[in-house]
């Protein structure tokens, strides 16, 4: 089931970051390329608080990347996923804080392949599995057992190397297979996620 839910105070806390200058986006980072979980709830975010154009989604390579920027004053926010490992890092950070905290569930997630690959399931066992790590845990509960991984740092990333053929199955989310032309051999579910959205420190 999808989830998408800002609580009203942190609605208007976000809305109230942006810019009064209509020519001037407030400009949000979070993890690319295009297809990944967090551009798709970048987007929802967007429709709800903002007016057309108001909000920007700049998508970089980590969340590294976006908080350095963040930090550099070139973006306004960022958007990360709880599910991130080293989200503490920029919880700690001392130069950001959180603006606002909200639920907004994932695209659904899968197995997913390239249509020339011919897919067995016995083939799982000998086959080395692209994904971004935090998706991982998804093997153990959906299919019982851990595979052989590789890791890269989005799920788009994980698609885009199936498409390429520097592997043959990837975990990875509905919106990045469909843009990749991939299909799922196994799905999984949508993930209900928590987010925060950083901004600069003030004080």
């Amino acid at each position: 089931m999808e989830i998408f839910r800002i609580p009203d105070v942190e609605r208007r806390e976000l809305i109230a970051r942006i810019p009064g200058d209509e020519r001037r986006p407030l400009e949000l980072g979070t993890l690319g390329p295009a297809g990944t979980s967090s551009e798709y709830v970048a987007r929802m975010m967007s429709r709800s608080v903002a007016d057309g154009g108001r909000l920007r989604i700049v998508l970089e390579d980590t969340y590294e990347t976006c908080v350095d920027a963040l930090t550099e004053s070139r973006l306004d926010l960022v958007l990360v996923a709880h599910a991130y490992p080293g989200i503490n890092a920029f919880y700690m950070h001392p130069g950001l804080e959180p603006a606002i905290v909200f639920r907004g569930s994932t695209p659904e997630y899968g197995l997913a392949i390239r249509d020339d690959y011919a897919y067995r399931e016995e083939l799982l066992d000998s086959e080395t599995i692209v994904s971004h790590p935090a998706p991982i845990p998804l093997l153990r509960y959906h299919l019982g057992r851990p595979l052989h991984m590789a890791t890269v740092d989005s799920t788009s990333q994980a698609a885009c190397d199936v498409a390429d053929g520097r592997y043959n199955v990837a975990i990875t989310n509905e919106e990045a297979a469909k843009q990749h032309h991939l299909k799922f051999v196994h799905k999984f579910s949508r993930i209900p996620m928590t987010w925060t959205v950083f901004a600069r420190r003030n004080d």
